[in-house]
């Protein structure tokens, strides 16, 4: 019988199952501040499998690589309906592969049998937020490309395209803000819930490790974009509803997912104030976000 580690994210469990000889100490450290209390019945499963080589896996057919950057998404259409993925490093080749059940419920991530560590960490990573994701959708739920930071019993999320300075304003409003802390640094987890707001850490921060099991009422979302000067301004609907979408994770190829996630783009742009910082990466860009955003 399988052994299930549980996990609880934005209040979602999802349970992981590791081959014999592998505990969650091994490969799945980031999610230990987020073991489940008690048991509750999980959203999805994944388990975790060896082939001699991918090659055996026989996932569909090829339909897409997406990504301008590792790590690149593969796409296989099930002979039977449905899609199977994968992950890499490279264009080259799947490092990993996931085979799904039709309705992403339980699915199993393959990595090949010389896979080290690293491989099977970014196997695991990579697969769960695939169905973290798909999974939680509907549920008025949102994982974001962002980094965030919290004060005074609220947070403030900055998004922008890779590049644009998310850590670094993040890491100028810790270094000039007194009690500001990071709640993390790549993938944030958005939920509306009644008429609030609230944004969750994860155990999916980037390069940074910071895997917070906290939660804040999301005061404000802020879009980056590089300047010589440092100016913001306040949003309309419609452009608040184009900063947050494109941050937002979705397998937009699925009706129900992508109209899930319009509604709750919605629900959360109508909720939160959305800002335009045009800046550099300094001090001063902090302190005026802080002032603008914060304000009442």
């Amino acid at each position: 019988m399988k052994k299930y580690y549980k996990y609880t994210v934005a209040d979602h469990t999802f349970a992981v199952s590791l081959p014999g000889g592998y505990a969650q100490e091994d490969c799945l450290a980031p999610y230990l501040p987020f073991i489940a209390e008690g048991d509750p019945a999980p959203l999805f499963r994944l388990t975790m499998d060896f082939a001699d080589t991918l090659d055996e896996v026989n996932p569909g057919k090829l339909c897409l690589c997406l990504n301008e950057e590792a790590p690149y998404f593969w796409i296989f259409e099930r002979p039977e309906g449905g899609y199977n993925f994968g992950f890499s490093y490279s264009k080259n080749n799947p490092d990993c592969i996931v085979v799904t059940s039709g309705d992403l419920k339980d699915s199993t991530v393959y990595v090949p049998a010389s896979a080290g560590r690293q491989l099977v960490e970014f196997a695991l990573n990579n697969a769960l937020m695939l169905l973290y994701t798909f999974n939680t959708t509907p549920y008025d739920t949102l994982m974001v490309h962002a980094s965030v930071v919290a004060y005074e019993g609220g947070a403030y999320m900055f998004l922008g395209r890779s590049g644009t300075g998310k850590s670094t304003h993040s890491s100028m409003w810790l270094k000039n803000i007194s009690g500001t802390m990071l709640l993390n640094d790549d993938n944030p987890v958005i939920r509306v819930i009644g008429e609030d707001v609230f944004i969750y850490g994860t155990p999916w921060s980037g390069k940074t490790p910071c895997y917070k099991n906290e939660s804040f009422p999301l005061r404000a979302s802020v879009r980056l974009s590089q300047s010589k000067e440092n100016t913001i301004s306040k949003l309309l609907p419609l452009q608040s509803y184009a900063s947050l979408m494109p941050a937002c994770s979705c397998m937009r190829w699925d009706r129900r997912s992508t109209d899930a996630l319009h509604k709750t783009v919605e629900k959360v742009i109508s909720k939160v104030g959305n800002w335009h910082l045009e800046c550099l990466p300094d001090a001063d860009a902090a302190i005026l976000c802080h002032s603008a955003v914060t304000s009442r």
